[in-house]
């Protein structure tokens, strides 16, 4: 059986649902401390200064300094620390 690629954000507009309903990947930055970040789909790197996680089609990135890690959940993760800087991977 062949799994398709389904462009979630689309499939939500038509279903009029919001995209992380569908398992899109949702970051939430508070301040310059805490991100928090669900529907991941692993911890790819991780590091004092650099976080790397598997997303639906790509991945996000995190940087900073003193990076911490809380699991909130099997897809669902806090960092904390001082966050320089959220790069998407797509």
């Amino acid at each position: 059986m062949r799994r398709k690629k389904i462009d979630l954000d689309a499939a939500a507009e038509r279903l009029e649902l919001p995209a992380e309903a569908l398992g899109a990947l949702l970051v939430t930055v508070i301040g310059k401390g805490r991100v928090l970040v669900e529907n991941h789909r692993g911890i790819e790197q991780y590091s004092e200064e650099y976080i790397r996680l598997g997303a639906q089609g790509g991945a996000v990135s995190v940087y900073g300094s003193g990076i911490r890690m809380r699991i909130l959940g099997k897809n669902k993760l806090a960092l904390e620390g001082k966050i320089r800087s959220v790069e998407w991977d797509i």
